[in-house]
């Protein structure tokens, strides 16, 4: 039996509503998805995490349970 995730990747779109577009279990996941490395997703998901920058398009979501 599969466990659930306690955590999901998230990609969020470009424009001023910010819907999300892309969620996957993993960065790896996500990053194939939406045409990014898994670096990439990771660093500015962790940059945004400590507040180095204000936010990011790629998020790291709790789900709620």
């Amino acid at each position: 039996m599969s466990q659930t995730p306690e955590y999901v990747w998230v990609a969020y779109g470009k424009d001023r509503a910010r819907l999300p577009i892309a969620v996957a279990d993993t960065a790896g996941e996500l990053a194939a998805l939406v045409g990014a490395t898994r670096n990439t997703v990771e660093s500015l998901a962790s940059k945004y995490r400590k507040k180095k920058i204000p936010w990011s398009r790629y998020q790291r979501v709790k789900i709620a349970g």
